[in-house]
C-alpha cells in the first residue's frame, strides 16, 4: 500500500512539473523576462573598466550591481539559467503536442472512403444530385483534383468510390521545426557565451602582435593567440578633401596573417568586411594615433647619452641600471615651458615617482638628484588601427538554427494541410457528394474548392 502511495504522489509531482514545463504562460514570461534583460544589457555597458563604473554609480550601487553580475550579464550564470529554461520549456510544449500531430500525419487517412459520419465534422460539404441515368467519368474527377489540389488515392467501395486528395501533410510540422530552431539558436548562444570570447588589438602600421586584449571586471587580461597577425598598412579617406574640416570616409587595414615566419593569408578589412581565420574575427572598430617618446639617459659621471624610444604606455629598462621608466602621457605644452612628456620611474622597493621632462629645458630633470639625468629628445606620431577579436564556436550552430526557423516558418505561414474528399456512385443515378478542410488559409481553400465544385457540377450536367 506504502509503494503505491508514493508512486502516486511521484506521478503528480511528475504531472505538476510537466504542467510548469508546458506552460504558455511560463513561454510568455520568459520571453519578456530575457527582452527586459537585454534591454538592462544595452543601457548599462557591458565589461567596462571599474573605475568607469564607479564613477557612473557610486561606490554602494556598483557593488550592489557588480554583486548580481549585471556588468557581465550575458556570461553569468543566472542568465544562462534562464536561456536553459527557456530551452526545457520549448521541448517540453513539443513533446506534449507533437505525439498527437506525428500520428495525424502518418496514419491512413479514411482507409473506408468517405463516410457519412464524417461529413457532420467537416467544415466544406456539397452535394451534387445526379439524374437516373447520370454516370460521372473518374478521370475528370482525377484531373481535377489533380489540378487544384494533388494527385488523389482512389478508395473502392462496395457501391461507392472516393477519392481522397491531401496537400501540406507535413505543414503540421512547422511550428515544431520553429521551436527546434529557437532551441538549436539558444543553444548556440549558450556555447558561445561560454567558450567564445571577444576582445581587441590596437596594431601600429608595420607591427607584429600575437596576443590580443580581453576586458574583464578586474582589468584587461592578455590571451595569447595561435598564429601572428601583421598590419602591413593603414589608410584613412576623407569627403570633401578641400574643406578645412575632414569628416572621415572610410578607414581601412591590410593585415597578413603570420604562422612560423611564413605569410599565410593577407586581406584587407574595413567596416563589417572582417579578416576570418582559424576560428577568430578581426573587425575593423577604431583608428587612433599615439606618440613614440625618444628619451636620452645620461650618467652624471660620463658624457655618454643612452638613446631610448618608447610609446606612451609602455615600461623598458634603464641601461646599467635596476631602476624602470615608463611613458605616461606626453603633452604639446606644460605650463608655458613648451612640449613635454610625463613618465614615473619605478625602481626597487620605492614607490613610483611621476616626473615631467621638457624639450626646451634639457637640465631641468637634474633637480631630480639622482645618478642619471633625463630628457626629452623628440616624439614622432603613429597611427594605429583598431581591431575587435571575436571567437563564437557557436555562431554556426546559430546559423542552423536560424535556417531551420526560415523552413518554420515558410512552412507554418506558406503550406496548409487541406484535405478533400470526393465521393462518386459506383452505378448510374444518386449523389456526388465533396468534402473538405483545412487547418489555415480558408479563404484560398474556399476559392479552389468551389472551383472544383462547379467544375464537377457543370460536367455532371452534361450527361
Amino acid at each position: 500500500m506504502n509503494e503505491v502511495v508514493v508512486s502516486n504522489i511521484e506521478k503528480r509531482v511528475t504531472d505538476i512539473l510537466f504542467d510548469f514545463f508546458r506552460s504558455v504562460k511560463l513561454t510568455i514570461f520568459l520571453l519578456i523576462l530575457l527582452a527586459i534583460l537585454s534591454i538592462i544589457g544595452t543601457v548599462i555597458k557591458q565589461n567596462a573598466p571599474i573605475e568607469e563604473y564607479i564613477r557612473r554609480y557610486g561606490v554602494g550601487l556598483y557593488h550592489v550591481l557588480d554583486f548580481f553580475n549585471i556588468f557581465d550579464m550575458y556570461h553569468s550564470w543566472w542568465f544562462s539559467a534562464i536561456l536553459l529554461l527557456l530551452v526545457v520549456n520549448l521541448i517540453a510544449c513539443s513533446l506534449h503536442r507533437l505525439p498527437g500531430v506525428w500520428r495525424q500525419i502518418f496514419r491512413d487517412s479514411s482507409p473506408k472512403g468517405l463516410q457519412d459520419s464524417m461529413l457532420k465534422t467537416l467544415p466544406y460539404v456539397e452535394r451534387i444530385e445526379l439524374s437516373g441515368s447520370g454516370r460521372v467519368d473518374e478521370d475528370e474527377i482525377r484531373s481535377n483534383l489533380k489540378r487544384r489540389f494533388t494527385f488523389p488515392k482512389r478508395i473502392e467501395g462496395e457501391a461507392l468510390v472516393t477519392f481522397y486528395s491531401e496537400k501540406g501533410r507535413f505543414s503540421r510540422l512547422g511550428v515544431y521545426i520553429t521551436h527546434l530552431s529557437v532551441v538549436i539558436i539558444l543553444i548556440g548562444g549558450l556555447i558561445g557565451s561560454l567558450f567564445g570570447f571577444r576582445g581587441f588589438v590596437n596594431i601600429l602600421e608595420g607591427e607584429t602582435v600575437d596576443q590580443i586584449i580581453l576586458r574583464a571586471k578586474d582589468g584587461n587580461i592578455v590571451k595569447p593567440i595561435p598564429f601572428s597577425i601583421r598590419c602591413d598598412e593603414f589608410n584613412i579617406t576623407y569627403y570633401d578633401l578641400d574643406r578645412p574640416e575632414k569628416h572621415v570616409k572610410e578607414y581601412t587595414s591590410v593585415l597578413t596573417i603570420l604562422e612560423n615566419g611564413k605569410e599565410i593569408l593577407k586581406k584587407t578589412i574595413e567596416v563589417n568586411h572582417p579578416l576570418h581565420y582559424k576560428g577568430l574575427v578581426f573587425y575593423q572598430s577604431s583608428y587612433g594615433s599615439i606618440h613614440e617618446i625618444t628619451l636620452g639617459v645620461q650618467r652624471k659621471t660620463g658624457n655618454e647619452k643612452t638613446v631610448l624610444k618608447a610609446l606612451e604606455g609602455e615600461t623598458l629598462p634603464i641601461p646599467n641600471s635596476n631602476a624602470k621608466i615608463r611613458i605616461l602621457r606626453y603633452a604639446p605644452q606644460v605650463h608655458n615651458f613648451g612640449e613635454g612628456v610625463q613618465v614615473a620611474l619605478l625602481k626597487p622597493d620605492q614607490s613610483p615617482q611621476a616626473v615631467w621632462l621638457l624639450k626646451e629645458r634639457p637640465q631641468f630633470d637634474q633637480k631630480r638628484d639622482d645618478d642619471f639625468i633625463l630628457t626629452l629628445e623628440g616624439t614622432t606620431i603613429k597611427e594605429y588601427t583598431g581591431l575587435q577579436v571575436t571567437k563564437d564556436p557557436g555562431v554556426w550552430i546559430v546559423w542552423i538554427g536560424c535556417s531551420l526557423m526560415v523552413l518554420g516558418f515558410i512552412a507554418s505561414f506558406f503550406f496548409s494541410h487541406q484535405r478533400t474528399w470526393v465521393r462518386i456512385p459506383v452505378k448510374a443515378g444518386g449523389e456526388i457528394v465533396l468534402a473538405g478542410t483545412t487547418n489555415k488559409n480558408k479563404v484560398e481553400f474556399e476559392k479552389k474548392f468551389g472551383e472544383l465544385v462547379e467544375e464537377i457540377r457543370k460536367k455532371s450536367s452534361e450527361f
